[in-house]
């Protein structure tokens, strides 16, 4: 009894060390990536590989998920929730106010949750089924062995495509569940919640905006980080592939939700 409760008790430690550890380890990944890629970069601004490799990230990882993945989820989100808010906001609170929490909830905070979390399902998952496989068979030592870097073709494009999809695919949704609700609102209201589309114009502030892109950029990186970071610690069986994308996913979805408490206090 008394051994159970003191590994009972010492979870939370060992959970939060070994946590404080991956973090730390992924950061120090993430920016050791970041640096020899834009180093390779400018050293060779004319090769065409990272491009092309980057290219098809986030072709994968944005286009693709546009629809009808995020539509759909768009239209769910519109109606079941932005169109909601807006009737029974609009009876206590003035136009402005309306608009002013539906910003900050919707677009700002809520959209760009729900599309991080997309991102981890389609992209992250399949980014560490991805690189553990190369690992298994070899293919990142073959890679390593023809003098090409892992982290500078593999890592590299994938960081820099996750943010660039995470940050327009989050612009995308914000838009369009907005639109949507307001929409909505006004089909199953009055016509008059159509002044809305109007208001949403000067709703966000380019500070705000600034914000939203630089929030969704990390959470992006944080996502390809975790996902390359863990694919490439596979190393012998293929069973540690699924125990590498759970471990993937788990630490992406606390890193998004991280992120976002973080930014929400600006």
């Amino acid at each position: 009894m008394k051994y159970f409760l003191q590994y009972f008790l010492g979870a939370p430690g060992r959970w939060f060390i070994q946590s404080t550890h991956t973090f730390f380890a992924t950061l120090q990944f993430t920016f050791c990536v970041l640096q020899r890629g834009l180093h390779y970069q400018h050293k060779h601004p004319k090769h065409k590989v990272i491009k092309q490799v980057t290219t098809a990230q986030i072709i994968f990882s944005g286009i693709d998920a546009l629809f009808p993945t995020l539509f759909i989820l768009s239209l769910l989100i519109s109606f079941s929730v932005t169109a909601q808010l807006i009737l029974f906001l609009q009876n206590i609170a003035t136009e402005k106010e309306v608009i002013s929490l539906l910003t900050q909830f919707i677009a700002l905070q809520l959209s760009p949750t729900i599309t991080a979390i997309v991102l981890i399902a389609r992209s992250g998952s399949a980014i560490t089924v991805d690189l553990g496989n190369m690992s298994i068979n070899h293919e990142i030592k073959g890679l390593r062995l023809l003098g090409v870097d892992p982290l500078i073709y593999l890592a590299y494009p994938r960081l820099i495509g996750l943010a660039i999809s995470q940050m327009t695919l989050a612009v995308y949704f914000s838009v369009l569940t907005m639109l949507l609700g307001v929409l909505f609102a006004g089909l199953l209201g009055s016509p008059s919640n159509f002044k809305y589309f109007f208001i949403l114009i000067d709703a966000i502030s380019i500070t705000e905006l600034w914000l939203f892109l630089i929030k969704n950029a990390i959470c992006g990186i944080a996502i390809a980080a975790y996902a390359c970071y863990f694919g490439l610690q596979v190393k012998n069986s293929v069973t540690e592939v699924p125990q590498a994308t759970q471990q993937a996913i788990v630490k992406s979805l606390m890193a998004i939700f991280f992120i976002n408490a973080i930014f929400a206090l600006f």
